[in-house]
C-alpha cells in the first residue's frame, strides 16, 4: 500500500464537491435543514485517529509503560488511516460545496444561514479527520533501513 498523495486527496475533494454542488442546484429547496450536529461524527473520528497516532508512535518507539505492537495491527491502522484521509478530503469538498452554494443565497432561503454555519463546522471537522488520517498514516510507515 502506497502513502496517500496530495493529488489523489485533492481530486477526491474536487469530484465530490462538484457532485454535491450539482445536487444542491437541483434539490436544495426540497432538503430539510442540515442538523447542526452533522459534522460531530467526523470530528470524533478525526480526534480518535489523532489519539491513535500518538499511542501508536509511543508503542512503536518502545517507550516505557507501553507494550509492543503487532505488525498486523500497524498494517490495519495504516489502512484505516488511508481511508480516513480520503474520507476527510472528500467530505471537506462536499461541505465546501454546501458552503459555496448557501452563502450567496442566504437571502433566498431561510435555512441558508444555519446551513452555512453547519457547513463551516463540517469543513473544520473534515480537516481534523484528514489531518488525523495523514498523521496516523505517517506514524505507520516502515522506517527506511
Amino acid at each position: 500500500m502506497k502513502p496517500s498523495r496530495a493529488r489523489d486527496l485533492f481530486a477526491a475533494a474536487v469530484v465530490l464537491g462538484a457532485l454535491t454542488y450539482v445536487f444542491l442546484i437541483f434539490n436544495y429547496q426540497d432538503l430539510p435543514r442540515f442538523p447542526p450536529t452533522a459534522p460531530l461524527s467526523l470530528l470524533i473520528i478525526g480526534l480518535v485517529e489523532l489519539q491513535t497516532a500518538s499511542i501508536t508512535r509511543r508503542r512503536l518507539q518502545g517507550r516505557p509503560g507501553t507494550r509492543p505492537i503487532l505488525p498486523l495491527t500497524v498494517a490495519r491502522l495504516a489502512a484505516m488511516a488511508k481511508a480516513g484521509s480520503l474520507a476527510g478530503a472528500a467530505l471537506a469538498g462536499a461541505w465546501a460545496a454546501v458552503l459555496g452554494y448557501v452563502l450567496p443565497r442566504s437571502d433566498e432561503f431561510r435555512t441558508a444561514g444555519a446551513d452555512a454555519i453547519t457547513a463551516g463546522l463540517g469543513i473544520g471537522a473534515a480537516a481534523v479527520l484528514l489531518a488525523g488520517g495523514l498523521l496516523l498514516e505517517r506514524v505507520c510507515r516502515v522506517p527506511k533501513s
